[in-house]
């Protein structure tokens, strides 16, 4: 079972959308979730099950219940081999974890970080809120209230970046553009950007528009569009070869293998 929910109008700059999956798999049988880059950050709890990965020496290590997933630009797998899993997860732009939780988005660039390192004892109870919770529309609304009490504790905050936001999920503008909207030398607008999303604005552009061209394909499946190279072209991709490239970087897969995983 897999549901989402998208947030309530004054959380729609931070949160991206709320979801949650329920699986139940025999015994002695593994669930693999094979994560591609992204440009947001998902913040999970897993109330059913433990999920493991590998670390950068080949080790496997257990995942927190409750973390914060950073923005990647790479693919990664997780694994559980519990019969039942479950987890309930917030889908954040990148900006609203320096926006509403003071730290930097470099902080969480390609890591993970459990949740009682960025709020402490009340990420604690946070997490047993929802474990307790008995329904999906219960546990959005207990994130949703401890963010809109986030947004009102930092707002002289978010009001000083709020036209840069703004200004930086524009599409069809180059750097120099967006620069000039906001009165910033690139230098400047560089380091402001990189704090807010985690990338230089290069790496950041080029993984979201990566992203659009996932969630277009998304939207195909059981009907997956023939000519990817039509589609290339649409999201700014030179040719085939150049979308190939990106498969290979984002997904660790060619562009068929990654249709018969989603398909």
């Amino acid at each position: 079972m897999y549901q989402t929910a998208l947030p309530t109008p004054g959380l729609r700059n931070y949160v991206s959308c709320f979801w949650e999956g329920e699986l139940i798999m025999g015994q002695h049988q593994t669930h693999t979730y094979h994560a591609i880059a992204t440009s947001k950050v998902e913040w999970l709890f897993c109330y059913a099950g433990n999920y493991s990965t590998n670390n950068i020496y080949g080790q496997q290590v257990k995942l927190p219940a409750a973390c914060f997933y950073g923005q990647s630009n790479s693919c990664k797998q997780y694994t559980s081999t519990d019969t039942t899993n479950a987890i309930f997860g917030v889908r954040l732009y990148a900006h609203a974890i320096p926006l509403l939780f003071d730290l930097p988005a470099t902080e969480l660039t390609n890591q993970y970080a459990d949740i009682s390192s960025l709020l402490n004892n009340r990420g604690k109870e946070l997490d047993d809120e929802i474990r307790q919770a008995s329904t999906f529309e219960k546990r959005v609304a207990i994130i949703s209230g401890f963010l809109e009490s986030q947004i009102q504790n930092r707002l002289a905050t978010l009001n000083r970046f709020e036209v840069f936001i703004t200004t930086m999920h524009k599409t069809g503008l180059s750097v120099g553009e967006l620069c000039s909207q906001v009165n910033l030398s690139q230098r400047q607008f560089e380091r402001h950007f990189k704090y807010l999303t985690g990338f230089s604005a290069k790496a950041f552009f080029k993984i979201a528009r990566f992203e659009n061209m996932i969630e277009q394909l998304g939207c195909c499946t059981g009907n997956v569009p023939q000519n990817l190279t039509s589609m290339a072209l649409e999201h700014g991709y030179y040719d085939q070869s150049h979308l190939n490239r990106h498969f290979k970087e984002f997904t660790g897969m060619a562009p068929g293998g990654y249709l018969k995983l989603i398909s």
